[in-house]
């Protein structure tokens, strides 16, 4: 443990000696600092402002939210924990008790793995020493705990108050303001679960396992490290992999409501990859998932080998074939701009739908997308027919609603199994594969169907039944 050794710092006696007033930010300081929402909480009442930035938790369980305290002259991060009345800060060795703090407000933030002393962008100061050095907030785990602290970049790690004393981390999580990083922000919808319990709802399905059960993405922290777990709930089981072996959790958070989607890869890590956090040499790890004895198992992607690794049969098994976890917010597709209109089967097609093809006796077919199971697919729409058809796990399958593709600039270009730029995006499947739009011959007629991203094959809806055509072609913009 090293001392801090602060000095007085001239110039601040102009001041609130402790920073307790909603509006204070620092803005008089020459440096660009960010302003944020800080609002005075005298923790005897035991009460938490409305959008209070939630850290972590205690040992207990309690919450703990993101504070700030000024000590001599230093404005540091504290924990505050309402429902115990308290709050602390760590200074000079020890865990200081605060008597009124202010707690940190507002949305758009989330938390950013890091190391020994390195800040990412956007990440969010606290205040400053008195010696005019800028502190970042930042947590860890501890003891059963999640408990926010302070940074110095110059001291290399994150300190912490807990149990009476002052506890040096050098591997932690940042706080960062998503609008000014450009980070994801799915680090503010990780949800505490226990693995005897029900998955919170929105909980991200990540794949299955050989028996078909649902598998749900996790995270965990053992030995201090967070580690991705698979999270299957109809087991009552979270499990992750660590040293060669997969090890049972009870404790876990779960992946909610985030607009994320997954990548095949590729040997590179696409820029809005989502890290977990690191190992205990300081190595990135990712989140993937990949196929093993039937099952679809979430896992680690470790940033220098680019191997995913999986729990599986109490053994963590390594893949060198599989997909990564990405910020789908952060997409570029060019299919924003399409007008896809609702309708069902027994009304007329809209206005300016796109044909797509014939049947095999000369119908006009007219492309749609459906949503079947959580998978978003292309459809045949023949309004001759009154039908509209997608096709799903080797089956041709009737719908009743469903959306057209209207007034589109777009165009079909032969397919050779390579995705053009401007494929038009259909949406994803289950699992969070990209969908594609594909239409070929097939027994005198031109269908319409779908292209997965990784198969890179076409298959259409035919006389109930799904087939695969190699060739065809695939629907672009222009």
């Amino acid at each position: 443990m090293f001392p801090h050794r602060h000095g007085h710092r001239p110039g601040w006696g102009h001041r609130d000696p402790y920073g307790l007033s909603p509006k204070a930010s620092f803005d008089e300081e020459p440096l660009n600092t960010p302003v944020y929402n800080w609002v005075h909480c005298p923790i005897s009442q035991g009460a938490i402002p409305l959008n209070a930035v939630r850290a972590g938790k205690d040992s207990d369980g309690s919450a703990i939210y993101v504070g700030r305290f000024n000590h001599d002259g230093n404005m540091l991060p504290a924990k505050v924990i309402p429902i115990r009345r308290v709050a602390y800060i760590s200074y000079n060795g020890v865990e200081i008790f605060c008597p009124n703090v202010e707690v940190l407000c507002g949305l758009g933030f989330t938390w950013v793995p890091s190391q020994k002393g390195d800040l990412p962008k956007g990440a969010v100061c606290s205040g400053y020493t008195s010696t005019g050095e800028p502190i970042y907030i930042g947590r860890a785990h501890h003891d059963g705990s999640l408990t926010p602290g302070k940074i110095n970049p110059k001291h290399g790690c994150l300190y912490i108050p807990f149990g009476g004393h002052e506890h040096a981390h050098p591997n932690y999580e940042v706080l960062v303001d998503t609008k000014k990083s450009g980070q994801q922000s799915v680090g503010s919808k990780w949800v505490p679960a226990k693995s005897n319990g029900p998955v919170p709802p929105g909980a991200l399905l990540a794949g299955n396992d050989s028996d078909g059960t649902p598998i749900y993405l996790g995270r965990v922290y053992r030995h201090g490290q967070t580690l991705p777990a698979k999270v299957i709930p109809r087991k009552r089981m979270c499990h992750t992999g660590d040293e060669g072996l997969e090890f049972e959790m009870a404790d876990y958070e779960v992946l909610c409501c985030a607009n994320v989607a997954w990548m095949p890869f590729h040997g590179v890590f696409p820029i809005n990859a989502i890290e977990c956090g690191r190992d205990r040499m300081g190595e990135k790890l990712y989140f993937g998932r990949g196929r093993y004895n039937g099952s679809l198992t979430p896992g680690k992607v470790l940033e220098c080998s680019k191997l995913l690794k999986i729990p599986f049969d109490w053994k963590e098994i390594p893949l060198r074939e599989f997909d990564v976890l990405v910020d789908n917010s952060h997409s570029n597709t060019p299919t924003q701009s399409l007008n896809w209109c609702p309708s069902t089967n027994k009304l007329p097609v809209p206005k300016g739908a796109l044909l797509a093809g014939y049947d095999s006796d000369e119908s006009s077919i007219y492309l749609g997308r459906v949503t079947f199971e959580g998978n978003q697919l292309p459809a045949k729409v023949i309004p001759r027919k009154g039908l509209c058809h997608t096709c799903h796990q080797g089956k041709e399958l009737e719908m009743i609603s469903y959306e057209a593709l209207c007034n589109a600039r777009v165009t079909w270009i032969p397919f050779n199994g390579v995705i053009p730029p401007k494929a038009v995006l259909c949406g994803r499947t289950r699992w969070g594969e990209a969908v594609y739009i594909g239409r070929g011959p097939y027994k005198g007629s031109i269908t319409p169907g779908k292209i997965l991203e990784n198969e890179k094959m076409l298959k259409i809806p035919f006389e109930w039944s799904e087939h695969s055509i190699r060739g065809g072609e695939i629907l672009v913009e222009y």
